[in-house]
């Protein structure tokens, strides 16, 4: 057996002797690489070891059985669903203007601002209105005591006149004096009235409650009379419209209860009525406008966010139905687990529409089979369930 000394020996024999001395550096090493494996091989096993000992709940036993509710796939008789792709849109919408020329002095109100009726969406200086407003005030009062003082002179030569004192001249002069201050008096009236109207109106104020969409004017902005301030919508009802095919216009009607499914806001499903058909028909998609009325007073829907209108027309069919609670969406698709043999089966499906709390799909699910409607988001596939609770539909 070599050791180190012979290799330190050997580097100072004559190069007849080199070929033995990289032989012996070979052993060498190797000795000493596989004493260091079976010292990392050992540290390794007594750290399994004190594993199993520090945290008994780390163990290589399958994870425990998964808790779920599950519910059957069932078969009804529906009538053939119409699908049409609309959008939503504000019950009302306006662009606020000035009623007023002068220079904003302050918006009130923040884009994105909820503001109820009758509050300041934004103010014009109105410091020139009220100073002629005073101006016209007093003129006004003037003008009144002219009038009552003219009326107190007509009357005594009416009664002059009478008597046949004074000439049919001087009786119409002053009956055209007072004529003339009485004019003079409504006409500062009515000036006074617009002036006051104009005081007012320099502060704009929401018409009804709402939201502030957009600026169009800031302060320290020259407005003329019907400049725009601000666009502002109503959202307390929205309304929903869609287009109907031509060949469909005759199945639907106003009143017909329908169900509204918004897919940007969690395909919120609102059962609703048709409002209206238009029997005016869009030229460029040859489908007629129908409307559809939502009440939104927490304001959960938004304004222009597509939305579908699913109405039942035709015959009955016999259909897959399962709750909508059992759907799991992915960038894959559509899915739901069934439960066979104690396992989770990952289902694909095709979503083919909605009936008030069930989808109706297509694909390799069996009426009656129990598919799960409550912890099917934390599900991998093939992974034991243990049923919880079965919901029969």
């Amino acid at each position: 057996m070599y050791n180190l000394g012979d290799f330190k020996t050997c580097r100072h024999r004559p190069a007849l002797l080199d070929t033995m001395c990289a032989g012996v550096f070979a052993v060498i090493l190797n000795r000493m690489t596989s004493e260091r494996n079976t010292v990392i091989m050992r540290t390794k096993v007594f750290l399994l070891f004190l594993s199993f000992f520090l945290f008994p709940g780390l163990s290589l036993s399958q994870p425990p059985d998964a808790p779920v509710v599950v519910s059957p796939v069932v078969e009804r008789e529906v009538r053939k669903p119409l699908r049409l792709v609309g959008a939503t849109f504000p019950a009302r919408k306006s662009v606020i203007s000035s009623e007023v020329e002068g220079v904003v002095g302050k918006i009130n109100a923040e884009e994105g601002k909820y503001v109820k009726k009758g509050e300041a969406l934004a103010e014009i200086k109105n410091d020139k209105i009220r100073l002629a407003l005073e101006q016209l005030k007093n003129e006004r009062k003037e003008a009144l005591a002219r009038a009552e003082l003219s009326e107190k002179d007509f009357a005594r030569m009416k009664e002059l006149y009478d008597k046949g004192i004074i000439s049919d001249g001087d009786f119409d002069r002053a009956e055209t004096q007072r004529e003339s201050d009485r004019a003079g008096l409504l006409s500062l009236e009515s000036r006074v009235e617009i002036a006051e109207y104009d005081l007012a109106a320099s502060r704009i104020a929401a018409p009804f409650n709402g939201y502030v969409t957009k600026h169009h004017a800031e302060a320290g902005q020259w407005l003329g009379i019907g400049d725009q301030v601000v666009s502002f919508v109503d959202i307390d009802t929205i309304e929903v419209m869609a287009g109907i095919p031509e060949r469909y216009i005759d199945d639907i009607r106003e009143g017909m209860e329908v169900e509204v499914i918004l897919p940007s806001h969690n395909r919120l499903t609102v059962p609703a009525k048709i409002s209206s058909v238009i029997p005016d028909a869009d030229p460029r998609a040859v489908s007629f406008p129908v409307r559809v009325m939502l009440e939104n007073p927490d304001h959960t829907i938004k304004s222009s966010a597509s939305a579908v209108i699913m109405a039942r027309i035709g015959e009955t069919e016999k259909i897959k139905l399962v709750p909508k609670d059992s759907i799991v969406r992915s960038p894959q698709g559509s899915v739901v687990f069934a439960v066979r043999e104690g396992l989770a089966h990952p289902v694909q499906v095709e979503e083919k529409g909605w009936y008030e709390s069930f989808t109706h799909v297509e694909g390799g699910i069996s009426v009656g089979e129990s598919v799960v409607v409550r912890g099917n988001e934390r599900l991998r596939p093939m992974q034991k369930v243990r049923i919880t609770d079965t919901k029969e539909q």
